[in-house]
């Protein structure tokens, strides 16, 4: 054997110790430890936890609310979802691509960044619920606190499954068969439900699975929203982990990774019992249908502006305040002059640049950390299967299977003191353990994605640079790099973009040396500085913007590959 090739090896050996130490370290023990702080009180074994759930009404109260807010969830965002398609892909609607960018809009900032901006509009104080109190003065000027407040988010938020399945499976329905329909006695409606609605009922069903464990995960909204009495389980997590009771918030992490779980096992089930209409792709591309009856046209557009005005009117009015006098903002009124004044002081202020920063450097360290444990990884996976990648496949997975906040839970009751796999180090307060719960995180879907683009690489172009003599880090630049190099770089991209505003795992694991976004747009109510709701309308835009930009070069960036 050469010394180049022991060099390989001893390379690679080097390399997946590694990767298997950050997986066992910071997923397998949090998983374990969840366990261990959940049933082994004092190290024995105990269900003073589960006692402590049952005499506490307010836990169990937000189990329930959990689960009727997912109940309810499905029902408001499938019908938006469904009749968003209907205005912009099935029915001839004045406006209709205008309408399409404005549903569009949960893409380009979601998180606790749309809560921010929601709550500023909708509040008891906010400008739309100020306006609509001078026309309906007996409405309850606090309709946007707890569960009213979280499930109007959630219904105009959690449409982008819809956008990004449904509607992709929409255009490929075969118009013939709808003609075909409406020349047997069928209306538009009929044809819809009969015919469009059977062909895309698979995406229905994995946009409501993916919808499901969006609700069931909620965080930011209500956190934000609930006020003192509206908890779900995340939101009730964060509270008892403030106050130290790491065996409750355990057990509320577990029963909602079962609930994740037995829901997946449930969808699984149903998903291959129930068999879907199917039609071959033929050239006959869906045309739009005008609607005859003039008093339902009306309706039908006046509801279609009418949630175009929805989606677009934060994003307007946000960009519009967030260019106004600071007095404007916080008492509300439509500002009389706009300048960059709040953008000059975000950026030119250390205090109030240094959230970004920390933000931006967390996302990178984190992303830079998901490429170099998924690339290796699905690259094993593919050449090498077996037990061990099998085993390592499952592993990547499992922050898919399991809610954030569990394995976060876990990061914390193991690395709150001194452990060996970290090297007699505490954690918990510390820098690293952020990026860290970060990384976890997006590597399944970064996984999910850079293994599709390994499958479109053909195997005998490897074998043909071997043949010639390339080692495989040789190959692997010359041939496989260049293939998962666009996809490698959108996922980077996309996960990014998604962590500069996360507030999920950063309201469990932030301390005040790095204090992200997410957590400074959390909290503008609770600062005594006039500037500080400016800024966060500022930060708001300034997301928007980043979202925007990433989406559309990466997708051109795709496209020219």
């Amino acid at each position: 054997m050469s010394v180049k090739k022991k060099l390989s090896i001893v390379r690679n050996l080097l390399m997946f110790t590694v990767i298997a130490w950050f997986l066992v370290t910071f997923i397998i023990v949090p998983v374990i430890s969840v366990f261990r702080t959940t049933f082994f009180t004092d190290g024995t074994f105990s269900f003073e936890a589960i006692e402590k759930l049952i005499k506490s009404e307010r836990v169990r109260r937000s189990l329930s609310n959990t689960y009727q807010m997912a109940f309810w969830s499905v029902i408001t965002v499938t019908i938006n979802g469904i009749f968003q398609i209907l205005v912009t892909e099935y029915f001839d609607i004045k406006g209709a691509k205008f309408m399409e960018l404005a549903f569009m809009v949960p893409l380009m900032y979601g998180g606790i960044s749309l809560v921010t901006g929601y709550n500023y509009l909708y509040s008891a104080n906010g400008y739309i619920t100020q306006l609509l109190l001078r026309v309906f003065p007996h409405m309850n000027a606090y309709w946007f606190t707890g569960f009213t407040g979280v499930l109007f988010v959630h219904t105009f938020a959690m449409t982008t499954n819809h956008i990004l399945f449904v509607k992709t499976a929409f255009r490929d329905i075969d118009y013939s068969t709808i003609e075909a329909a409406r020349s047997l006695g069928s209306s538009s409606m009929g044809a819809f439900f009969k015919v469009a609605l059977p062909v895309v009922k698979p995406a229905i069903f994995s946009a409501t699975i993916l919808l499901i464990l969006s609700a069931l995960n909620s965080f930011a909204a209500p956190s934000m929203l609930g006020g003192k009495n509206f908890y779900m389980i995340n939101s009730m997590i964060l509270s008892l982990n403030g106050l130290r009771s790491y065996d409750l918030s355990a057990l509320l992490s577990l029963i909602l990774a079962a609930s994740c779980i037995i829901l997946l096992l449930i969808m699984n089930y149903l998903e291959k019992k129930n068999t879907y209409l199917s039609v071959s792709k033929v050239s006959t591309r869906l045309r739009k249908t005008k609607i005859r009856n003039p008093v339902v046209n009306i309706i039908v557009h006046a509801l279609a502006y009418l949630l175009t005005a929805i989606y677009l009117l934060p994003v307007v009015i946000i960009i519009l305040f967030s260019l106004g006098d600071v007095q404007s903002i916080i008492t509300n009124t439509f500002p009389r002059s706009f300048s960059l004044d709040n953008y000059i002081r975000v950026f030119s202020t250390s205090a109030t640049l240094k959230p970004f920063l920390n933000s931006v450097k967390l996302s990178l360290i984190a992303v830079l950390m998901v490429m170099a444990i998924t690339i290796p990884s699905t690259l094993a996976i593919k050449k090498h299967p077996g037990r061990a990648t099998r085993i390592l496949e499952m592993t990547l997975l499992i922050p898919w299977i399991l809610p954030g906040t569990m394995l976060v839970v876990g990061m914390i009751t193991t690395y709150s003191e001194p452990r060996l796999l970290v090297f007699q180090q505490v954690l918990l307060g510390g820098f690293w353990l952020l990026p860290i719960a970060y990384t976890v995180g997006k590597i399944p879907s970064s996984m999910r994605l850079v293994r599709a683009s390994l499958y479109a690489i053909n195997d005998s172009h490897e074998e043909a640079a071997h043949s010639l003599g390339g080692s495989a880090f040789y190959t692997f630049r010359r041939v496989v790099w260049p293939v998962i190099f666009p996809t490698a770089i959108s996922v980077g991209a996309i996960s990014f973009n998604g962590l500069l505003s996360e507030y999920t795992v950063s309201a469990l694991l932030y301390n005040v040396n790095n204090i992200p976004l997410g957590i400074v747009l959390r909290s503008p109510e609770m600062s005594n500085d006039p500037n500080t709701e400016a800024n966060s309308l500022v930060y708001i835009v300034v997301l928007m913007l980043i979202s925007a930009i990433t989406l559309l070069a990466t997708q051109k960036y795709r496209n020219k590959k």
